[in-house]
């Protein structure tokens, strides 16, 4: 078989020269390059079907140059075709019916219909190489009027394992070279029919999706392996079902403790007081602590007007203060200032001396005086000398 050598100036793709290359249209000459085209549909996110998992070939019975006649695409082939794309500098083109490798005999422009990189190449398992090219204004009304309806990719491929080495380039076609993949459907198209697909994809098992929706995740009916909520979250909602468990079977010995309980037995003497007798007792405990706080808020407002920290004209807002907050009081005394002229008139609780007359004598003194037939000063002086 012939090979095709490729012109560019990459590094990489000069280490792969001489690899068979393998165009996916039909050709009807002696060209030693293969021939596939797929017939593919987008699901409206713009990224399309471009090369099938697992082994295929072209209608026309190539490759001829691979012991079984097939070439070989999976996840880790895949992922180095990927990873060859994105050492080449330059993004890669979608042209129209491989222009770009006809050019050259026919003389005629290669004009792009669109162009992608690496980043815009993804495997997907059980389905296969998917691209989403950028296209242009030009192709993307060829796609929305079904002008053409296939993608056609070119691949160098190992001779002895069928494995795609790097991705070309690609082309719109309306002539494939494979069965069984979906058509080319406009971006804008509004009723899409469902892609078929050769596998179909694996779901999450049903009696695992069963037992997560009773630990209340949501998982939906085709659910997939791996939307497989995360371990610790799965363990935190299986332990959260653990302690209610332990917590129902504890009420369910309590219930089932009381209903084996006679009714009709008496209370032990011991453990319980009669409601009445409580009741009393706290009534008097009331009585005896308002006596209390009575006697301590007389006090605290006798000793704050003593010191001067009260004024006469605030006993009776202090008094209101301590019977609706004592706290209040005692914080508020415990800041104010005594007043030391207030403190210096007061009398220490005792009653002023009597108003004294003549010679200094009360009026007691000197009715005594007169009992005793002393004058005022004689008296005065008698009591001087007995003090």
């Amino acid at each position: 078989m012939k090979t095709l050598t490729l012109r560019t100036q990459s590094p990489f793709a000069e280490a792969f020269t001489g690899a068979p290359l393998a165009i996916l249209t039909r050709q009807q000459d002696a060209d030693p390059v293969a021939v596939l085209s797929f017939e593919l549909s987008t699901a409206q996110d713009g990224w399309y079907h471009l090369l099938p998992a697992g082994r295929f070939s072209a209608k026309d019975g190539r490759p001829n140059d691979v012991p079984g006649g097939q070439w070989f695409l999976d996840a880790t082939t895949a992922a180095e075709l990927i990873a060859r794309n994105a050492s080449l500098a330059n993004d890669r083109p979608v042209d129209y019916e491989h222009q770009t490798r006809n050019s050259e005999k026919n003389g005629q422009p290669a004009p792009a219909a669109g162009w992608f990189n690496s980043s815009e190449l993804q495997w997907r398992d059980g389905s296969g190489l998917w691209i989403k090219p950028r296209w242009t204004k030009r192709a993307q009304a060829f796609i929305d009027d079904k002008e053409y309806r296939y993608l056609s990719a070119v691949f160098p491929y190992e001779s002895a394992t069928g494995k795609p080495l790097w991705l070309h380039s690609v082309a719109l076609t309306n002539d494939p070279g494979l069965d069984g993949l979906h058509p080319l459907a406009s971006l804008k198209a509004g009723d899409l029919p469902a892609p078929a697909t050769r596998h179909p994809e694996k779901l999450m098992d049903p009696t695992l999706q069963a037992m997560l929706k009773a630990l209340g995740f949501n998982v939906a009916d085709d659910a997939k392996p791996e939307d497989m909520p995360k371990r610790d979250d799965v363990m935190a909602a299986l332990k959260t079902v653990q302690d209610k468990a332990a917590t129902a079977d504890t009420l369910a010995t309590q219930v089932a403790t009381l209903k084996a309980s006679d009714p009709s037995a008496k209370p032990d003497p011991a453990q319980y007081v009669p409601i009445a007798a409580l009741t009393e007792l706290q009534s008097q405990l009331a009585v005896l602590k308002a006596g209390a706080d009575a006697s301590e808020l007389e006090s605290l407002i006798t000793d704050a007007r003593k010191d001067g920290r009260l004024l006469p004209s605030m006993e009776g807002w202090a008094k209101d203060l301590g019977e609706k907050d004592m706290a209040a009081l005692k914080a508020y005394l415990a800041k104010a200032a005594p007043l030391a002229a207030l403190k210096s008139t007061q009398t220490q609780d005792k009653a002023p001396p009597a108003k004294t007359g003549e010679d200094g004598l009360t009026p007691e003194e000197l009715e005594a005086a007169k009992l005793t037939g002393k004058t005022p000063k004689e008296y005065a002086a008698l009591k001087a000398a007995l003090d």
